[in-house]
């Protein structure tokens, strides 16, 4: 099979098909999250999904033989309090609340009863799975000779590699993020992703000319946010000029548009990279069986 070049952003922004693209990721990011208030509250928040997260690549990344990738409760805290994440004592109760609801278990180092190990649990990896696929679904839409079909059907195998090797790009990705005024606005707020891919949906056939028609007052009620979160956020979006507003409705610009188009090609195109790079990694018989993607999805 030939070899495909690798994507960048403005390959996947040139694609005919990329709305189609956009519409996948938002529709298939509201069904993971959309009406789980009290799950959200746990992972949207954002020091807690990168706890979350850096416990899933600590374990990919783990090597009995190498003491220094051992997932432990001290090399978690260093990490999040080496990048302003949370604090010591942040992490700890985060940890312990990811525990209690059953996403983290811990366990004695075999080679050292004395050191306790950090785990993702399967609600954990299954939630993960169901995550990586947001990202790659549209990717297999748009390029589906090869396609992406490992992490599309979640293979267990394809995922671990995957995490493993995207330790290495976090640095590049919160660049992406920086670099993108919009991304760097909503991002770091509680559930301002989310709440930002909820407006790219309803907001998708709205007149950039008109007045603004959608209402936001319950956008946050699927997300388990107050509704004085959502207006303090959207009114900060709007001094920036990200939305407009018009009383209780709201509107999206073609800035935030054309930004959020931006963030998904970058981190589709990441996420490009990756796969090439597990594949590679992944030995020969390891990767699951391809399943075919419903026909109508990629229509």
């Amino acid at each position: 099979m030939e070899i495909q070049p690798l994507l960048s952003a403005n390959d996947i922004l040139a694609q005919p098909r990329f709305g189609l693209a956009r519409e996948i990721y938002v529709r298939d990011m509201l069904e993971l999250h959309e009406n789980q208030p009290a799950e959200n509250r746990l992972l949207i928040d954002g020091g807690t999904a990168t706890i979350f997260m850096s416990v899933i690549i600590m374990d990919a990344g783990h090597r009995p033989h190498d003491r220094a990738t051992w997932p432990t409760m001290q090399l978690l805290k260093g990490q999040m309090e080496a990048h302003g994440i949370a604090s010591w004592r942040r992490t700890h109760d985060i940890v312990r609340r990811l525990a209690d609801t059953g996403y983290i278990s811990a366990y004695r180092a075999p080679d050292d009863r004395r050191v306790t190990l950090l785990a993702p649990t399967d609600k954990m990896l299954i939630h993960d799975r169901r995550a990586l696929r947001v990202y790659y679904h549209p990717l297999h839409v748009l390029f589906p000779d090869p396609g992406y079909p490992e992490p599309v059907n979640h293979d267990p195998a394809f995922h671990r590699v995957a995490r493993d090797i995207c330790a290495a790009f976090l640095a590049h990705a919160q660049q992406f993020i920086l670099a993108n005024p919009v991304i760097a606005f909503f991002l770091p707020r509680q559930a301002g992703h989310m709440i930002l891919t909820k407006l790219m949906h309803v907001c998708a056939h709205q007149d950039d000319q008109a007045a603004p028609q959608v209402s936001f007052l319950k956008i946050g009620d699927s997300f388990g946010v107050s509704r004085t979160h959502v207006r303090k956020l959207l009114q900060g979006a709007a001094e920036l000029g990200f939305v407009r507003l018009s009383g209780n409705s709201v509107d999206v610009t073609p800035t935030c548009r054309a930004s959020f188009d931006r963030f998904l090609a970058d981190t589709m195109a990441g996420h490009d990279l990756i796969y090439r790079m597990a594949k590679a990694r992944m030995a020969p018989g390891e990767d699951a069986a391809a399943v075919p993607i419903a026909t109508v999805e990629a229509s």
